[in-house]
């Protein structure tokens, strides 16, 4: 399915739409041309809960929280042990609009919350 970008991925400002695909239960990817990010459900790993703020909830048309998905980017290492996950900005998906952002979490407000996590911390809760 084809999403639109409300809000860019940081670093990646000139791509404005993405395809979604989803992988299994815990992964998805989206993609663009040569681009393409894998992501997880972050509810698969850890404890992960953050307010919106409502000028995303504007651009996504959030009616109801049920209306969306969040999912943060892992970088895969070939050595799963070695992956990472950005927790600190979360991509948020509005799959009934087919809209998406990405936005970066306030750092004092949400400090549990790394730009950088090892995997390794939560695979036990992929079991």
């Amino acid at each position: 399915m084809k999403i639109k970008i409300v809000a860019p991925i940081f670093g990646f400002e000139n791509i404005d739409e993405v395809v979604f695909e989803e992988v299994d239960e815990f992964f998805v990817k989206i993609s663009s041309g040569d681009v393409s990010f894998t992501m997880i459900d972050p509810s698969k790993l850890r404890m992960y809960s953050f307010d919106i703020p409502l000028y995303y909830k504007e651009l996504l048309k959030i009616d109801k929280d049920k209306d969306i998905k969040v999912y943060n980017i892992i970088i895969i290492s070939s050595d799963i042990q070695k992956s990472t996950v950005n927790f600190a900005a979360p991509i948020i998906v509005n799959k009934k609009e087919k809209l998406l952002v990405q936005i970066a979490l306030d750092g004092v407000k949400y400090k549990e919350f790394g730009l950088n996590e090892p995997i390794s911390e939560y695979l036990w809760n992929l079991q």
